[in-house]
């Protein structure tokens, strides 16, 4: 009887530590749009244009997230050796920008070590940072766009270039894995 007492007391608590985590657990970054009116059943060869970069973006980080969207293409789909006999285009976007995060602190007070120490810092505390968006947009070959994916980017709070590319084609992977949108079932 102690032994069954037990089991249900840990199930208990592990049930409640996995609805907590479950709680916890991020929503999908990753923003879509795109022409419902297009047949993407289709579409079987693509055509890699040239990476655009808006903002401070090296041509590092450019050309690694160029080659992260190919690393997942190829998988899913045949490279074309030009843009004329391809299905559909893909353009590689990096959009970085500077930004400040302002955070104020009402109480400003801190406490003390031992019986000594307390003290007041001032109310507004300023970080800047660097915002980085990776956008992979899927054109027509006569450049119209069809399909557009975007996420925050991570890769760049990484020194290594082989993390920075590893990054790169995990939230590749995550932007590509909703293209094509199922929303068609037939070809034409």
């Amino acid at each position: 009887m102690a032994s069954l007492q037990k089991i249900l007391k840990t199930a208990t608590w592990g049930l409640i530590a996995a609805l907590i985590l479950g709680g916890c657990a991020a929503p999908n970054p990753v923003a879509v749009d795109y022409d419902p009116n297009f047949k993407f059943a289709n579409l079987r060869s693509y055509h890699l244009l040239d990476t655009l970069a808006n903002g401070p973006v090296s041509p590092f980080e450019s050309k690694r997230a160029s080659q992260a969207v190919n690393d997942v293409l190829k998988g899913r789909y045949q490279p074309a050796d030009s843009a004329e006999s391809a299905d559909f285009l893909v353009r590689v976007q990096l959009f970085s920008a500077d930004k400040v995060a302002v955070h104020e602190d009402p109480f400003s007070l801190y406490g003390g070590y031992g019986y000594f120490g307390f003290g007041w810092r001032p109310p507004l505390r300023v970080r800047e940072y660097r915002e980085t968006t990776l956008i992979v947009d899927v054109l027509s070959p006569e450049n119209a766009p069809l399909w557009r994916g975007s996420m925050p980017s991570s890769a760049g709070r990484h020194q290594a270039p082989e993390q920075q590319l590893f990054r790169l084609r995990e939230e590749a992977g995550q932007i590509l894995a909703r293209f094509p949108p199922y929303t068609d079932v037939g070809y034409d």
